[in-house]
């Protein structure tokens, strides 16, 4: 690019305007030349009219075609002087490209410049990191080095823990059956006591049609024990209390010492809403009749760990329908032997 540039300076225009305007001067030398020779062809001539006239024409037509020559030479010096002009424009235009090449090749540079320093900067970066992973590297070997004597050491270790698992399985699988077994004893004395108990219960209020005992429950219609809204036991109901703690009096001693069995007192009322200002709910109504029933239980001998009172409301019906027969079946104090 500098050498073409120093080519297009050198070029110079003045040349060939001298020699245009040389040319031009030769032809007006030329033709004061002429016009002077004319001028003393016609004084000579001046005797005769008719010879000085035929020559002055042919002098005049001379002149005509000399001036036509000096007209197309003005017209090409004229074309010479035009393409001289364009070609300084095309120049100016010329060298104000080359202007802007050189400022964009420059900018290049300097944006080489820029990233030779940014390359050579993360260059050393990449030194520096190497030199860390290297040594990260040496410590992650020495740190795996470490795990696998660990690892050797933690299987030996596992392969007798292994060993005594098999032992402790076969003790737990015999345990296991054991404590099924026992399991199974106990649900079955339960299950006698129950029977027996039940079947003393029905024996005792066999004549008591509001007192029954229903599958795996004992029944006690609420008119029995309560009036109607109150917590309150009734005369009535304290005696037939009585002989339920009775009949737990004679088989307690067949119960042994170590079966969990609870005797769960639930009380249920019917759907129609209460309208006593003591409980808010039918729910403070079933809960209130069925810790009655259990207080009064416990001042009759029941062992208070035998006990156990849950309010049910009117949320669990034996008899779904809308009618006052309905709502008399509904309303009933339930006791139900379970275990822990």
């Amino acid at each position: 690019m500098p050498r073409r540039r120093e080519s297009l300076s050198e070029f110079n225009i003045w040349p060939a305007f001298t020699d245009a305007l040389g040319g031009l001067v030769m032809v007006l030398v030329f033709l004061i030349t002429v016009f002077v020779i004319t001028e003393v062809l016609i004084g000579r001539e001046m005797m005769g009219k008719e010879t000085a006239i035929g020559q002055l024409q042919r002098i005049v037509e001379h002149l005509e075609g000399l001036a036509g020559d000096a007209e197309k030479e003005a017209a090409r010096l004229r074309g010479q002087v035009q393409g001289l002009e364009t070609t300084v424009g095309e120049r100016e235009r010329l060298l104000t490209q080359l202007h802007d090449e050189l400022a964009a090749v420059q900018a290049a540079r300097a944006a080489l410049d820029v990233d030779k320093r940014k390359a050579e900067q993360t260059a050393t970066t990449v030194q520096e990191q190497a030199a860390l992973l290297s040594a990260r590297a040496e410590r992650l070997t020495a740190e795996l080095e470490r795990l696998n004597r660990a690892l050797a050491a933690n299987q030996q270790e596992l392969t007798q823990r292994d060993a005594v698992i098999v032992a402790q399985k076969g003790r737990i699988e015999a345990l296991d059956s054991a404590l099924k077994k026992r399991l199974l004893e106990r649900v079955e004395e339960l299950e006698k006591y129950a029977s027996d108990f039940f079947g003393r219960l029905r024996q005792v209020f066999a004549n008591n049609p509001d007192i029954k005992v229903v599958g795996d429950r004992f029944v006690f219609q609420s008119e029995v024990l309560f009036g109607s809204g109150e917590a309150a036991l009734s005369p009535n109901g304290q005696g037939d209390l009585d002989k339920f703690a009775m009949v737990y009096q004679q088989l307690a001693t067949q119960l042994p010492p170590d079966l969990p069995v609870i005797i769960e007192v639930q009380g249920h009322t019917d759907r129609a809403p209460i309208r006593s200002g003591r409980f808010p709910s039918n729910w403070e109504l079933s809960t209130s009749r069925a810790q009655e029933v259990v207080n009064y239980l416990i001042r009759q001998g029941v062992p208070p760990q035998r006990l156990a009172a849950v309010g049910m409301g009117e949320y669990h019906p034996i008899d779904p329908a809308d009618n006052p027969e309905a709502y008399r079946r509904n309303r009933r104090i339930e006791l139900k032997i379970t275990s822990r």
